[in-house]
Formats: C-alpha cells, sequence, structure tokens
C-alpha cells in the first residue's frame, strides 16, 4: 500500500499530464488564430497573457502538491486536503464557476485526450 507521499506523487504526476493537454489545446487554439510560437514564447503567454490565465488555476493547485512532496513525509490531513483541493478542481466538485472551470468543462466535451487524463485523476482519487 502506498503512503500519503506516493499517492501525491502519482496524482502530480496525472495532473501535469492533463496540464501538457490542455497547453496543447490552448497553443493549438492561440496558433490557429495568431500563428505558430516557439517554446519561450509559450512559456511567456502561459505566465502573462490573459487569454492563458485560465491554466494558472491548476498550475498553482499542482505547485502546491509539489511542496507537499517536498517533504520527508505527508500528513494524513495534508494529503485529504491536496485531494479534496483537487476534487473540487479537477474533478469539478466545487460549485464555483470560474474561467478554469467553464473552459475545462468544455474541453471534457471536445477533446478526448483531456478526458483521459480527466478518467485517470478520478481513478486516482477514488483509488485512495
Amino acid at each position: 500500500m502506498m503512503d500519503e507521499k506516493a499517492k501525491l506523487i502519482a496524482l502530480t504526476s496525472a495532473l501535469r499530464r492533463l496540464h501538457q493537454k490542455l497547453v496543447d489545446v490552448a497553443r493549438r487554439d492561440y496558433e490557429q488564430e495568431w500563428g505558430s510560437v516557439d517554446v519561450g514564447q509559450l512559456l511567456q503567454l502561459l505566465t502573462k497573457h490573459p487569454g492563458f490565465g485560465w491554466l494558472r488555476e491548476l498550475s498553482a493547485l499542482m505547485t502546491s502538491i509539489d511542496e507537499l512532496t517536498d517533504h520527508e513525509t505527508v500528513s494524513p490531513e495534508a494529503y485529504q486536503s491536496a485531494c479534496e483541493q483537487t476534487k473540487a478542481l479537477v474533478l469539478l466538485a466545487g460549485s464555483q464557476s470560474t474561467p478554469y472551470t467553464e473552459k475545462y468543462r468544455h474541453l471534457l466535451q471536445t477533446e478526448p485526450l483531456v478526458a483521459m487524463e480527466h478518467a485517470g485523476i478520478r481513478r486516482l482519487l477514488n483509488a485512495r
């Protein structure tokens, strides 16, 4: 049986895969309108462009989970909190509507690769 730290490492790995799929979609949409961008330009867009701002909620969640896994051990309470935050943001368990949740709901319906990563995170959270 995995301890809380190992489970959070698996969760953050799954969140990274989801984030990459979302970045790929956002990049594709941006490039269709404005032309291709290189990796450096993409990084600037991700951190500064308002059209990519919706992704920052997920980035912040991944950062907070990464900070937890930097410690020797993860308490059951911290693990539980990270799972609840993930459920609220990724599994849309929260009732709050944000630019992220609106865009994410749409992409779950239109982008199969996003839906597949979403399902993987759901499995991880249900297995805890």
